[in-house]
């Protein structure tokens, strides 16, 4: 395990609109990064990515966000619905 990383491309949407766009690489060594809307804090452990999404400017009406995402590679754009928010993903695994 030590030697993979899982890379993750990251799109948060307002509806239709796209706030913002991210991408990362997931390691063993938990990292923190700062995207415009968002920090972006993550580790991979035995079983999953965590991935924690912090720090939203007031008027994006979000908290934070805590994701486990299964080690794998996604064949599409995978999506969790917020209600008036969407969080899109895409996991590429690294050897």
């Amino acid at each position: 395990m030590k030697d993979r990383s899982v890379r993750v491309d990251l799109a948060l949407f307002d509806g239709d609109e796209l706030m913002n766009r991210s991408s990362f690489r997931v390691g063993v060594a938990e990292l923190a990064s700062y995207s415009p809307l968002f920090k972006i804090t993550h580790k991979l452990g035995q079983e999953a990515a965590d991935v924690v999404l912090s720090e939203f400017p007031t008027h994006a009406d979000l908290k934070t966000i805590v994701l486990k995402m299964p080690i794998h590679e996604s064949s599409d754009w995978e999506s969790i619905d917020m209600g008036r928010y969407s969080l899109a993903f895409w996991c590429r695994l690294d050897a």
